[in-house]
């Protein structure tokens, strides 16, 4: 159409052509005929779409692209941004400032991975702990735990942000550093950090969880007991107990209903045991969730984590 090659010399204007999806989500204002702006002809019906994007910075925009839109002050200079245009970005509302020396992007919504990612731009001695960790690695029994972060110890605080613990054991083996920047506490570390905030039934929950999905083993969760627990910090006891009371050997259970039907049978006196191997008429050996050889008699539960989730998929 007419125009298209020749738009408004302001950098703030984009040709509705030259918009990709993310900008054309985040407009700054809606649209408007653009007939009568100089360039044009009169009788044009090319849209103008009025919009901040850092259309100079290739640097930049890839950086923000893998970061979840967030970028920290000491950065700038390796990606072309000069003191002068750091100035100009915020003057016009391109970059938004977060924390300290922390900025996100106009265009990047303010969600969670980006909060993470701006807490770790901001002190690169904190890592995203508890709750916060748990929803990246996608554990389960943890929604009520909110977004945490730990360091060896900082002066950077937080208003009505995360939670902030100052923790003095802090390997790097216990660190997990992603590639957009956010820095997460390992599956095992997770869960002995969540000990302190839920019961010893989700801890266990937790653990079958990360045993089945192999994000850690009963060796390296004995190996986080031994370095942290100690009297009178919180979460040691229900780590330790719930941990100490695991056999070994067992197979993980499948999901949280398990755990919960076998401790409430287990109160009135029925044990079962989780996921054991039984061995069918045709040679198929199989593994029910609860059950008891001695009598054959074996309950398996149906629950969407399990087989109404990945078996259906695959």
């Amino acid at each position: 159409m007419n125009g298209l090659t020749n738009p408004p010399p302001s950098p703030n204007f984009v040709a509705i052509g030259a918009l990709s999806d993310s900008a054309a989500t985040k407009l700054a204002r809606p649209p408007r005929p653009i007939g009568s702006q100089r360039g044009f002809p009169r009788d044009s019906v090319c849209l103008v779409l009025e919009v901040v994007i850092p259309r100079h910075h290739p640097l930049l925009i890839a950086w923000l692209r893998t970061h979840h839109g967030i970028v920290a002050r000491q950065d700038l200079p390796g990606l072309g941004i000069s003191l002068g245009e750091l100035k100009a970005m915020l003057h016009s509302g391109e970059l938004v400032l977060v924390l300290e020396g922390v900025y996100r992007h106009s265009l990047w919504p303010d969600v969670f991975l980006s909060r993470c990612a701006a807490v770790c731009a901001a002190d690169d001695t904190l890592v995203v702990c508890c709750g916060g960790a748990a929803r990246i690695w996608e554990l389960r029994r943890c929604q009520g735990v909110g977004l945490h972060v730990s360091g060896a110890g900082t002066g950077l605080k937080f208003s009505g942000g995360p939670v902030h613990h100052r923790c003095p054991i802090m390997p790097a083996e216990h660190v997990h550093r992603r590639g957009d920047g956010i820095r997460v506490t390992s599956p095992a570390r997770t869960v002995f950090d969540l000990a302190k905030h839920l019961t010893p039934t989700d801890i266990e929950s937790i653990i079958e969880q990360g045993l089945r999905r192999s994000m850690f083993d009963i060796p390296t969760l004995y190996g986080i007991g031994g370095m942290l627990c100690r009297r009178g910090r919180a979460g040691s006891a229900v780590f330790a107990s719930v941990l100490s009371s695991r056999p070994t050997w067992r197979r993980p259970a499948d999901s949280h209903p398990e755990i919960v039907l076998r401790q409430a049978l287990s109160e009135v006196g029925v044990h079962l045991e989780p996921q054991l191997s039984l061995k069918l008429a045709d040679g198929q050996t199989v593994h029910p969730d609860l059950g008891d050889p001695d009598v054959a008699f074996y309950i398996e539960i149906d629950d969407h984590e399990w087989h109404g989730g990945r078996l259906d998929a695959t």
